[in-house]
């Protein structure tokens, strides 16, 4: 772990170069003549400040230290946002993230290739066949590039979660069907992680999202570059940064039940710059992560459960704000929203509460709120004795 103050470019080569040092250099991952394929967080097309994606002078000390090791390096993802994945949208995201310089200026490859292929998986607990984006199977190597930011379904989104990014554009929603508890959801992705078997993991977390991440979040500076071998120490790091105890991670849970690391995580260490001197203890957390987050289904009766679900957050159009761009009818995997007149409109009923919707709307016309129903059982949950 290293401190970075800015996006400055030689601060964040310095920041990513003493963090991969400390590890043992690119040349303890790497070997020359390896293609090497960088898979940064590009969730939408977003421009750098918003802070929804990998900052591109990350992307850019990572590419340069790869390339000066001899490795040739190739810049690949399938955003999310119901974005179909094609070269003109692979156009859109990287030029916005700011990709397209890195590339230019480093002589560096932006993946524009748009083929996938079947991948068996069969150590899968969840999943035994995953579709992954050709340019991952092509690789010697892959390194994560994620985003620190909370997550309105998984509550965090880091090294772990950004692997989702290698399935091709509309086979997310499917998965999202699937798996549409956050713990089985949580756990086809470290079936995934597993699959791919990422050799480097390093963070952008100078500047993170805190609040309703993944996309529509606030800004919030951390000052760090993280950087480690394995996805769940990585993300066990961040989460304490981010004001979490890991645990409530579901994927850190996930790793753990498959024995990938100690329950207490004793076998995760740290190197270089404290922990704690980066822990940000106001980081506000996502909307969804409220009183009724410690009950789950194995818990509670059928009938306390319709109760639960009135009482979640359901996603809301505003129709002022709604452009009829059809991407959350693309994006919903339950296929709960259609467009009436021009405006999208979600049946409630059918909703299994992904939030891929809100995460993914670029016009934030859709919002998280309750049923008259769930206000009520909120306002009661908030006056409970012993609550402050």
């Amino acid at each position: 772990m290293a401190a970075c103050d800015d996006y400055d470019q030689e601060n964040v080569l310095e920041a990513v170069s003493r963090s991969l040092g400390l590890l043992g250099g690119p040349e303890a991952f790497f070997k020359p003549g390896q293609t090497v394929l960088l898979k940064p967080n590009l969730l939408q097309v977003a421009t750098p400040e918003k802070c929804v994606t990998t900052h591109p002078t990350v992307v850019y000390a990572m590419a340069r230290l790869l390339k000066e090791q001899g490795c040739k390096v190739v810049i690949a993802d399938s955003p999310g946002g119901g974005l179909i994945y094609s070269e003109s949208n692979l156009r859109k995201v990287y030029g916005a993230a700011g990709y397209d310089q890195v590339a230019k200026e480093l002589g560096v490859v932006l993946n524009f290739a748009t083929g996938y292929r079947e991948v068996p998986n069969p150590e899968g607990r969840r999943v035994k066949r995953f579709l992954i984006i050709d340019p991952v199977m092509e690789a010697d190597a892959v390194v994560v590039l994620s985003k620190a930011k909370t997550h309105l379904l998984t509550s965090m989104t880091g090294a772990a979660k950004n692997i989702f990014g290698v399935v091709p554009s509309l086979e997310k929603p499917a998965l999202h069907a699937r798996f549409p508890g956050v713990a089985e959801f949580s756990e086809m992705i470290v079936d995934l992680n597993e699959l791919v078997r990422p050799r480097l993991q390093i963070m952008d977390a100078v500047m993170g999202m805190e609040g309703d991440g993944p996309h529509t979040g606030e800004p919030r500076k951390i000052g760090a570059i993280l950087a480690s071998g394995d996805y769940t120490a990585l993300d066990s790091v961040a989460a304490r940064i981010m004001a979490f105890e890991p645990s409530e991670i579901a994927t850190i849970r996930a790793a753990i039940d498959r024995g990938k690391v100690r329950a207490d995580l004793s076998d995760v260490s740290t190197v270089g710059d404290q922990v704690q001197d980066f822990i940000v203890n106001d980081f506000k957390r996502p909307i969804t992560l409220d009183p009724m987050k410690g009950y789950t289904k194995k818990r509670l009766s059928s009938a306390f459960m319709s109760l639960v679900k009135a009482y979640s957050l359901r996603p809301t159009v505003i129709k002022e704000r709604c452009v009829g761009c059809s991407e959350c009818v693309q994006i919903c995997p339950k296929h709960t929203i259609r467009m009436v007149q021009g405006k999208a409109r979600i049946d409630s009923r059918d909703c299994i509460r992904c939030y891929c919707c809100h995460e993914m709307c670029s016009k934030k016309a859709i919002v998280l709120d309750r049923s008259y129903g769930g206000r009520i059982i909120a306002r009661a949950i908030e006056r409970r004795p012993g609550r402050r």
